[in-house]
């Protein structure tokens, strides 16, 4: 039974095209991607629910890639801000900090609100929420509803998988990561 091959996966899409900043105010567009696996989350800095949930299997996924010398090379992290107007570079590279984010092979992301909830709505996990007031304060840990899935993007940029980002395991990410690298 160990030997059966896994069914191929379905194609859900295309990523969405995008250009943001990383945690170290690099440039970082969907095509830098390209030709490696990625796992995408989508978390705020002042989140005190899923998103730290998320963020420490991503860290432990990202002990286990660099263990493997997968990590950057050939599967790659992604964690997209839903925050944009209060998460810019240098506060995702703090929160990069808490969990170890190595910038080569976990890309902490920030832009614009329009050019980020255009790429939240392409990947089809949210709608587009009303954009909040300038002035408005940072929401407080649990007040931005977002999505909990990991996106799974293949080597061609094709959508693949949405994972339960809070249900599966560092394990269960990379097992499912490592079923698209070639």
């Amino acid at each position: 039974m160990a030997c059966q091959s896994q069914p191929p996966m379905e194609v859900y899409g295309s990523t969405p095209a995008f250009t943001f900043t990383d945690q170290t105010g690099a440039t970082f567009s969907s095509q830098s991607l390209a030709g490696r696996v990625t796992l995408l989350d989508f978390v705020y800095t002042h989140c005190t629910d899923a998103c730290p949930i998320m963020s420490a299997t991503f860290q432990e996924a990202q002990r286990k890639l660099a263990d493997d010398k997968l990590l950057g090379s050939k599967i790659m992290l992604v964690s997209l801000s839903v925050d944009p107007q209060h998460d810019t570079p240098p506060v995702m590279a703090e929160y990069g900090q808490q969990f170890k984010a190595d910038a080569a092979g976990w890309k902490m992301l920030t832009g614009d609100w329009d050019p980020v909830y255009d790429v939240v709505t392409g990947f089809k996990v949210a709608t587009r929420p009303p954009r909040p007031a300038a002035d408005a304060p940072a929401p407080d840990g649990t007040e931005l509803t977002h999505s909990t899935a990991v996106v799974l993007i293949d080597p061609q940029l094709q959508v693949r998988a949405y994972l339960d980002g809070t249900g599966m395991s560092a394990d269960d990410l990379i097992a499912a990561a490592k079923r698209l690298v070639k």
